[in-house]
Parts: C-alpha cells; structure tokens; sequence
C-alpha cells in the first residue's frame, strides 16, 4: 500500500471534522546539537521552539528567545495531565488521574555558537495524584496487568531529574555526558517514543527486556563512525532513585550498555534511524536482584507522507528484567496538514517472573494539536492476558492527556 493510499485512509476518520480547529504541529529536531532520545531534554526544547500564535503567550515567548540569544540559557516549562478509566478492577479502584509540572533548560556555558559546544543540562520535576485512589503509573497492579499503563505519571512529588554536563568534542563528531542521568534518555532510543506526546503504555514506550536503572549517577561516551553511524556506550549507577541524591549506596553496582546506531540523516536521527543495543547489569546484592545481560533492536522510518512505521524487539537472560524477549511494532501518521498525529502500536512480551507467561498490549492515540502549546490526546489501550488477572482474557482502558507547553 503506497503513502497516498494510506492517507485517504487515515484523514476520512471522525477527527477529520476537527481539521478547521487545528492550529498547530509539533515541530521535528533538525539540527545534531543534543544527545538521547525523544524523552531527553535537549529534544523536548527542540520540539517546544514553535512561536504561539496567540498575542496572551507571545510576549512570554519573546522573552525566552532573548534570553537564549543573550546568555545561552534555553528552558521550557510544561505541564500534563493524564486520566485513565478501565471500567472495572481487581479491587474497585479502576481510574486514575496524575498532573506533572516540568521546568528543564539547557545553558550553553562553553563553545557556543560552535560545534564544540559544552552544556549544563537539568530539570525539576513535581508529579502528583489529582484526585481517587491511584495514579496511572499504579493503575496497572488494579487491573492485573504487569505493567505501566500510564509512563511517568506518579505520585512521587518533587524531585531532581537530570543534572548533568554534556559535551561535544572534535567539531561534533564525539561527545560524552556525566552526571545525574535517566537511563530512559540514552538506552535503545527509538523515535516513535515519548511518553508526553505519544503513547503511554510502557512496555509500548521501552524495552522491557532492558532493566533501566532509575535516575542516578552515570556517564557516557560516543562519536561518528563515517557519516551514517554511530558507536557508543554509557555506564549508569544499578541502584539510582529519583526520590534520593545518593550515589552508590549498594557499592559498585553498574547497568552498562554499548550501542550501534545508524541514521544516513544525522539531523534527522529521531525520524529515521536503526540502533543495536548490547547490555550488561551486575547483581544488585541489596536487592538480592541476579546479575543478567541482553540485546536490543530497534528501528524506525519516517516516509514522505507523514507514515513512520516501528519496531522494536529484545531478549535478555537472566533475573535482572521483568521480561525474557519482547516484540513490539506499529505505525504514527503526522498528516500534513497539522492537526497532530496518529499512532497505534502491538506489544508482545514473554515475562521473567515464574509463571506470569505472557502479556499483550495493544494502544492507539490520537493527539490533537489545537495551537502549538496545547494538545489533547485520547486514546485507547487494550491488554491481553494480563499476567495477574487470570479472570480477564482482555481489559479496555480508555485515557485523555492535556499537554500545555509554555
């Protein structure tokens, strides 16, 4: 089926009603100025640069950018909320409701306005429960279901992300990171990811081969090979937690990856690219969590109609992850007349645990762009076989995210 079919396809749906109202389009990263993924903050501003087109935020706007131009200092604030109802539970509980407010930046303080560029990197996050018993990122436990139905959508109040220094070296054809990193940011990153614009299921979002450590100390290093690919490898602290500011508290116990990726569009490594990740995390004694390694695929194309097509897979062996292999694949569509962006995705996932087997998740979105700072986003999960719930073959859960960027 070629892209000119798929769009008729895809644009005669209901929401093709509200094309009039749309007003805005996320903007897509075109420059090779930051590292990570889609979750990282240096493409989160990327993606949040758009001028409102309204007169009340434009001044706001306006002081931002002579603030970038003058000192290098580039922020952004957001805050999302996501409501989630399955209809039933395992003990009542069956809807959930979480706010998260955002402020990150990134202050080029060294090399600017060269390719050598040096970069203090943070962010200050505030996650809470709006309202009932549990959150998104708890509503999964409720239903049965092995998993994370709402990704970062907690109670867990506020905290430090991400501190760290990032740093590019030879005219940008090397660089490395250090500091307080999010595993999430650099490991097995995949552009059809993020979980404030996209899906929100979390065995869709990551690799649930993978056991990513929390937020925590870590550094990591990579550089150009040619000029299509990619090799690197970060290190990160096993034990890290976002709640806490320690550093090794179990000893020296390390989750490591090396990683291979390859885009023939550096500037466009979020749309098209593939990445081979090979990893490696230490027996957490405090834990009592064994020791335990995998691999990683994962892949993504961005046609010139606005179809992206995904996927991603992984196996790992031993303890250390909540699953032995993983399949996930789908599309996201970004018609090209604004309105916002499609997405539908399938996971399957062969669970580590002794005789939890295997789930499935199912989950399609629709995100509404209604001005460049503000979207909607319905969307609809199903889950197969949840692994807890022996009583259900499969639970519909239903959810609607706002979005405002300022």
């Amino acid at each position: 089926m070629n892209c000119s079919v798929i769009r008729k396809v895809v644009v005669w749906v209901p929401f093709h009603l509200m094309v009039g109202l749309a007003m805005g389009e996320e903007s897509a990263s075109s420059a090779e100025d930051f590292l990570g993924g889609p979750s990282s903050i240096g493409y989160q501003l990327q993606i949040n640069k758009a001028p409102p087109l309204d007169s009340l935020t434009h001044p706001w706007h306006s002081f931002k950018l002579r603030v970038r131009e003058r000192s290098g200092l580039d922020f952004n604030l957001d805050y999302a909320t996501l409501y989630q109802n399955a209809g039933s539970s395992l003990n009542g509980n069956d809807e959930a409701f979480s706010g998260v407010f955002r402020l990150y930046g990134k202050w080029e303080l060294l090399g600017r306005g060269t390719k050598n560029v040096g970069s203090l990197i943070a962010k200050v996050e505030n996650r809470e429960r709006l309202g009932g018993d549990v959150v998104p990122g708890s509503l999964g436990g409720n239903l049965g279901y092995f998993g994370t139905t709402g990704a970062s959508f907690t109670d867990a109040g506020w905290f430090l992300a991400p501190l760290y220094w990032e740093q590019f070296l030879a005219d940008g054809r090397a660089a490395f990171v250090v500091g307080r990193l999010d595993s999430l940011d650099f490991v097995d990153i995949s552009g059809y990811s993020g979980q404030w614009q996209r899906f929100q299921n979390g065995s869709l979002l990551v690799n649930s081969t993978i056991p990513y450590p929390d937020l925590g100390l870590g550094a990591g290093a990579g550089f150009k090979v040619g000029a299509d690919w990619w090799l690197g490898a970060t290190i990160h602290d096993a034990n890290g937690a976002g709640s806490e500011f320690d550093f090794l508290v179990d000893g020296a116990e390390f989750f490591k990856q090396a990683y291979l990726s390859w885009s023939p569009d550096r500037s466009r490594r979020m749309d098209r690219a593939a990445h081979l990740t090979v990893w490696h995390a230490d027996e957490r004694s405090g834990s009592g969590i064994d020791d335990g390694w995998g691999v990683a695929l994962s892949a993504n194309w961005m046609l010139d109609c606005g179809l992206m097509p995904f996927m991603r897979t992984g196996w790992a062996e031993g303890a250390a992850s909540r699953a032995d292999a993983t399949v996930v694949g789908g599309m996201v569509y970004r018609p090209g007349n604004g309105i916002g962006e499609f997405g539908a995705a399938l996971g399957w996932e062969s669970l580590s645990g002794d005789g939890l087997g295997d789930q499935t998740a199912a989950e399609i979105f629709f995100r509404w762009d209604l001005n460049s700072h503000f979207s909607l986003t319905p969307s609809v999960q199903v889950l197969f076989d949840p692994a807890l719930n022996p009583s259900d073959d499969a639970i519909v859960l239903g959810g609607v995210r706002a979005r405002f960027s300022f």
